[in-house]
C-alpha cells in the first residue's frame, strides 16, 4: 500500500493536438499537470477550455521556454479560448497554473469579454504565455471579474477590442500585471493596453509601446476609483486620439506612478478629468509632443521627476557607457532606492545584460526577477503517455525511451494490482482491463531497475 500511495498525486497528462485538453484536465487532480504538446490545439463550440473550482490545482502546462510551439487557437470558438469561473462557489488561487502558450485568434462573440481569457471569482496565475490577435468588445486578451489573477512574463501583441482594454480588462479585479510588454494593441475607444475599472491593481516593469486608444487612454485607462501602482514602465510611441496616451485618469481616480519612463507618446502623456489625485515620484517624462501633463500640475523637479531625454537604444535598453554607447542615460542609478529592494537586482537595463545591482535604474528592466528564480520550474516532456484516456477499457501505453523499463503494472485505487506484464523499452504496449475493472481511476506503473513513471487512466464503462 504505502508505494502504490506514492504515485496518487503529481501525475503528468499528456495531450497532443487533437485530443481533448478538457478530458484531460477533468480527470486531473490539484497536484497533476496537463502537459499539452507542441502543436495548433483547436475546439469547438463556446470554449476550448472550461476551469471551475475542481480544477483548483492543477497545472496546464505547454512550453515556458517556447510558448510559440504550443498554441491555443480561437478560430473555430464563438467565445473565449479559456473560460474560468468561480462566480457560485469554491475558489481558484495561484495554484491553477497557465504556463507556457500562445493564445492565438480568440474572439469573443458571445458575451463579449474575453478574446482570450475570461475569468470570474478567480485568481489564476497565467504566465510565460504569448497573446496575439484576440478580439473581445471588453478585454481582446484577457477579461478579469473580480478575483486576483497574477499576470507576469507574457506579451500581448496586436490585439483589439471594441469598448475596453485591449490588452487586459480588471473590473473590480486586484491584479497582478507585472513584467509584461505590450505592443501594437488597439482599442477602438478606451485603454490600448489595459483598461481599470474601480480597482486597485499593481502594474510592475511592463513595457508599452506602439499602442493605440481612439478615445482616451493609449496604454492604461483608469476609471471609477481606481488606485493602481504603476511603477518601472516604459511607454514609447503611444497614442491616444484625445488625451492620456500614457496613462488616463477620470472619475476620482489616483494612482501612483513611480520609476516611470514616458517618452514620444502621442497626445498629452497624462490626462485627469472628473477629480483624482495622483502620485508622481522618480518619473523621467520628456519628448511627448503634445504635451507631458496635461491637466494636471506639472510634478518635474519634485519628488525626484525630471524631463530629459532617456536616450533608449536597441529593445528599449538605457544607453551607458559601460555598455559600449557613447551616453549614459540620465535614468540610469535615478531610482529611490537600491535595486534589491523592488527585486530587480537579477534584471538588468543595458544591452550587454549586467544586472542593475546598485541604486535603481528607471522603466522597463529586462529578465527575469529573482522570486520567479527561486520558485518551482515545472517538468517538461518526461511522460508517460496514455491514450484514451478516458477509456472504456482498451488503452495502449507508449513506453518512453529514455529510461530501462521492463515491468507494466495497473492498479485500483485501493492499491490492488488487476494487470502485469513484462515491456520492453521504448515501445508501445496495449492492454485491455475491461474484463478487470469497473467505472473509476486506475494507476498505470512502468518500472525498472532505476527509475519509474505513473500516470492515472479513467474507465467509464456503460
Amino acid at each position: 500500500m504505502t508505494v502504490i500511495l506514492a504515485f496518487i498525486l503529481g501525475f503528468t497528462t499528456p495531450v497532443y493536438p487533437g485530443e481533448s485538453i478538457q478530458d484531460a484536465l477533468d480527470s486531473s487532480l490539484a497536484g497533476d499537470t496537463v502537459q499539452v504538446m507542441p502543436g495548433i490545439h483547436h475546439g469547438s463550440g463556446e470554449n476550448l477550455i472550461v476551469i471551475e473550482e475542481n480544477h483548483n490545482g492543477i497545472v496546464l502546462l505547454g512550453k515556458n521556454a517556447e510558448p510559440s510551439s504550443v498554441i491555443l487557437s480561437g478560430d473555430s470558438l464563438s467565445d473565449s479560448i479559456i473560460y474560468i469561473d468561480c462566480s457560485t462557489s469554491g475558489q481558484i488561487d495561484t495554484t491553477m497554473v497557465i504556463s507556457g502558450f500562445t493564445f492565438m485568434n480568440g474572439y469573443a462573440s458571445t458575451d463579449a469579454f474575453g478574446g482570450a481569457i475570461h475569468t470570474r471569482h478567480s485568481s489564476p496565475l497565467i504566465q510565460y504565455s504569448r497573446f496575439i490577435q484576440c478580439e473581445a468588445d471588453n478585454g481582446g486578451g484577457i477579461y478579469s471579474w473580480k478575483g486576483a489573477p497574477v499576470i507576469r512574463f507574457c506579451d500581448f501583441q496586436s490585439n483589439e477590442c471594441i469598448s475596453a482594454g485591449a490588452g487586459i480588462y480588471l473590473y473590480s479585479s486586484e491584479a497582478s500585471v507585472s513584467h509584461c510588454r505590450f505592443q501594437d494593441n488597439l482599442c477602438w475607444d478606451d485603454g490600448g493596453s489595459i483598461f481599470c475599472y474601480h480597482c486597485s491593481p499593481v502594474v510592475f516593469n511592463c513595457l508599452f509601446t506602439g499602442n493605440s486608444a481612439y478615445d482616451d487612454g493609449g496604454g492604461i485607462y483608469c476609471y471609477a476609483l481606481s488606485h493602481p501602482d504603476i511603477s518601472f514602465c516604459t511607454f514609447y510611441d503611444n497614442y491616444a486620439q484625445n488625451t492620456g496616451s500614457a496613462v488616463y485618469f477620470r472619475v476620482s481616480s489616483s494612482p501612483e506612478l513611480h520609476h516611470n519612463i514616458v517618452t514620444g507618446n502621442t497626445g498629452p502623456a497624462f490626462y485627469i478629468q472628473d477629480s483624482g489625485d495622483p502620485v508622481f515620484s522618480f518619473n523621467c517624462v520628456w519628448g511627448n509632443p503634445d504635451g507631458n501633463y496635461g491637466n494636471l500640475p506639472d510634478p518635474t523637479g519634485t519628488s525626484g521627476n525630471f524631463s530629459a531625454d532617456p536616450i533608449l537604444v536597441d529593445d528599449f535598453f538605457l544607453s551607458q557607457t559601460a555598455a559600449g554607447q557613447s551616453f549614459d542615460s540620465p535614468c540610469v542609478n535615478s531610482g529611490g532606492d537600491f535595486s534589491e529592494a523592488y527585486d530587480l537586482n537579477l534584471t538588468w537595463t543595458r544591452t550587454d545584460s549586467v544586472t542593475d545591482s546598485s541604486v535603481v535604474d528607471l522603466g522597463y528592466h529586462h529578465g527575469q526577477d529573482s522570486g520567479w528564480q527561486s520558485s518551482p520550474q515545472w517538468p517538461e516532456y518526461n511522460l508517460l503517455y496514455i491514450y484514451p484516456n478516458p477509456t472504456p477499457g482498451p488503452l495502449t501505453v507508449v513506453i518512453p525511451g529514455d529510461g530501462n523499463y521492463d515491468l507494466l503494472e495497473i492498479y485500483d485505487l485501493s492499491g490492488r494490482r488487476i494487470f502485469s506484464e513484462n515491456i520492453n523499452n521504448g515501445k508501445s504496449v496495449s492492454v485491455d482491463i475491461s474484463w478487470h475493472s469497473t467505472s473509476g481511476i486506475y494507476l498505470v506503473r512502468i518500472s525498472g531497475e532505476s527509475s519509474s513513471l505513473a500516470g492515472r487512466i479513467t474507465v467509464l464503462r456503460k
